[in-house]
């Protein structure tokens, strides 16, 4: 009966999305869309950190980070965080709650990217946007009370993806940023793939541009001598299969990776960011981020 149920939730789960998909045909379907994610915030949050709103200047325009540093003395971990919401939604706001817990539980600086957002700014404004302040902050560090000693980024669904693609083009760029890990969660990995297709078609300007270096993480052409990757997916997901094949191939390539599997959901975006209450991803998360900055690649 439970593997009944559990099927049912799933088919119903991603009519849900694929509805959810179908809503983003016009511009009040998107704002639609970005209104509800903002609402997952809490009204008032459960975990106390310092927070420093920041306007960053960076080629032809302006960005916003978020730094959150959790109480204590001495340099701590610095760790990136990309947002999610389906290339099109999503902001600081919206995923404060989970930026402050994971500064707190794993006792790192947080820092939040606001990227810009789809159908009004094409690729490859957010992989720049991502790219870019990332390489900001690490140029910045030393000014900002932040560590380069042990730097990493970590994202969900979409900020997983903008994720990925940093970390390749960090390995790229000579003389460029050094991420000591990478981590994952709920990750979409092919900008060409059927999952939440609806939401790649607002980003993706053609298949040029999927098939581009950093288009695609799943299929890039070489995946070696990237940081160790940590990543987090939901047992009914639709984008679980790339994922799976994403931890294949970098293992594949030598690159030290581990995968958690959490058990009994899909797409569990909104318990993520929302941290109503701690899930195993959560938990698993703040093991991860931990892992990471302990070990060394």
């Amino acid at each position: 009966m439970k593997k009944v149920t559990l099927f049912i939730t799933f088919i119903l789960t991603t009519s849900l999305c694929r509805a959810q998909e179908a809503w983003l045909s016009t511009p009040e379907s998107i704002n639609q869309f970005r209104e509800r994610v903002e609402s997952f915030k809490p009204d008032t949050s459960q975990f106390e950190v310092t927070v420093l709103n920041k306007t960053i200047p960076l080629a032809g325009r302006d960005l916003d980070i978020r730094i959150y540093k959790p109480k204590g003395s001495g340099l701590k971990p610095t760790l990136i965080y990309v947002h999610g919401a389906c290339w099109v939604a999503g902001s600081l706001d919206s995923h404060d709650e989970i930026c402050r817990y994971l500064a707190l539980q794993s006792d790192v600086n947080v820092v939040a990217i606001d990227y810009r957002l789809a159908p009004e700014h094409k690729f490859p404004a957010a992989h720049n946007d991502v790219y870019d302040a990332t390489e900001w902050i690490w140029n910045k560090a030393t000014e900002l009370g932040l560590s380069t000693e042990k730097f990493a980024i970590a994202g969900e669904s979409t900020g997983a993806y903008f994720t990925a693609a940093t970390a390749l083009k960090a390995r790229d760029t000579k003389g460029g940023l050094k991420l000591s890990f990478q981590l994952l969660v709920y990750a979409a990995l092919d900008g060409g793939g059927s999952s939440w297709s609806e939401c790649k078609d607002l980003y993706f300007n053609d298949v040029n541009d999927v098939r581009s270096v950093y288009g695609s993480p799943l299929w890039a052409e070489n995946l070696s001598d990237l940081p160790s990757t940590y990543n987090i997916y939901g047992q009914y997901e639709i984008s679980r299969a790339e994922e799976e094949l994403f931890m294949r191939k970098l293992t594949d390539a030598n690159v030290r990776t581990k995968s958690f599997m959490n058990e009994d959901v899909g797409h569990d975006v909104v318990n993520w960011l929302s941290v109503a209450s701690e899930t195993p991803a959560h938990i698993k998360a703040v093991e991860y981020i931990k892992a990471g900055f302990e070990s060394k690649n």
